[in-house]
């Protein structure tokens, strides 16, 4: 009958040397899960946000008109990207940059291309000019210290930048 007891007592030890190795590796798995997804809905916040201002953009501007300046009309862009970014959850912070743009083609005339020209708060839009919102933003995620377990030359990342841009033609 002793040797029953015993059987059982290292049946328990050995659930719980099993349950040590892989619940930590489990928690890492789930967890890592729940900041991808978090990470995607902020992206998306971002995008939408982007698409917002830039409507805003692209909008005429002039007596009568809803915007008296091309100023006015970049104020409110931004000031609706940050609005609409609060109300999606995703906090302006200081490292949260949201600037109108204009994208002028390089030299060869081609939109697209790796000598496209973007000039920030641009000024003298006209209609036909490609303008836009570019937003960079820093997530704050637990995502980097959860991946240092598996790899120690992550140490020094403790942020993840996210950048979006949207550019629509000027009216």
């Amino acid at each position: 009958m002793c040797n029953h007891k015993w059987a059982k007592l290292k049946e328990h030890g050995q659930s719980m040397v099993e349950m040590a190795v892989i619940l930590p590796l489990f928690l890492a798995f789930v967890l890592s899960i729940i900041e991808i997804g978090r990470a995607w809905a902020v992206k998306q916040s971002l995008t939408l946000a982007a698409r917002e201002g830039a409507r805003v953009l692209a909008m005429p501007y002039g007596a009568g008109l809803t915007f008296s300046s091309e100023g006015q009309k970049q104020d409110s862009a931004v000031k609706t990207v940050a609005s609409y970014l609060n109300n999606s959850g995703v906090v302006v912070s200081a490292d949260t940059k949201i600037v109108p743009i204009r994208l002028q083609p390089g030299g060869d005339t081609i939109f697209g291309t790796a000598d496209d020209k973007v000039e920030e708060n641009y000024s003298g839009g006209s209609r036909g000019d490609r303008i836009g919102i570019q937003i960079s933003h820093k997530f704050d995620t637990a995502l980097p210290i959860i991946l240092t377990m598996f790899n120690s030359n992550s140490m020094d990342q403790k942020d993840v930048k996210m950048g979006v841009t949207c550019y629509l033609e000027h009216e």
